[in-house]
């Protein structure tokens, strides 16, 4: 099973390996005195089975540069950051011993911030409990009935 902390830090590796001037931020940013990336995730599940689910995780990648002094951003370091983003992310995008693929992309730039957006969708697996101790006697009527379970 992939972890929101897997996934989490998965990001965050990819990310400061081919920006590492930016910081990046999955919660809150406020008073930001340097560029940074803004990473925000939307998972969703449906059900299979006792076991195995299909998740989609809907992720969003904004890239926040500062003003300059004319309160500007140069946008050709935003165009530069998708066509590395391209390079970083595609075909797959590894979490811990998974590959998911990223079959699409979409990038757009609103109010001088990118948004690099992309969706994993993949089946996962529940941890499933162990069962404690089968029931190996049953008293019905006051008779016992012997249960004989095979291990499964």
């Amino acid at each position: 099973m992939i972890t929101a902390v897997e996934l989490r830090a998965a990001i965050n590796t990819l990310l400061k390996k081919h920006f590492p001037a930016y910081k990046v931020h999955f919660d809150n940013v406020e008073r930001a005195n340097q560029s940074y990336f803004y990473v925000w995730l939307s998972p969703r599940s449906k059900t299979i089975d006792r076991v195995y689910y299909d998740r989609t995780i809907d992720i969003d990648i904004q890239l926040v540069l500062l003003k300059d002094c004319k309160g500007r951003v140069k946008r050709s370091l935003l165009y530069d950051a998708i066509d590395k983003l391209d390079v970083a992310l595609r075909p797959v995008l590894q979490i811990g011993d998974r590959f998911i693929t990223i079959s699409s992309t979409n990038s757009v730039i609103v109010d001088e911030i990118l948004h690099y957006e992309f969706s994993l969708d993949f089946t996962d697996v529940l941890p499933v409990e162990e069962v404690g101790e089968l029931m190996q006697e049953l008293y019905l009527n006051g008779n016992l009935q012997d249960l004989n379970y095979e291990e499964v």
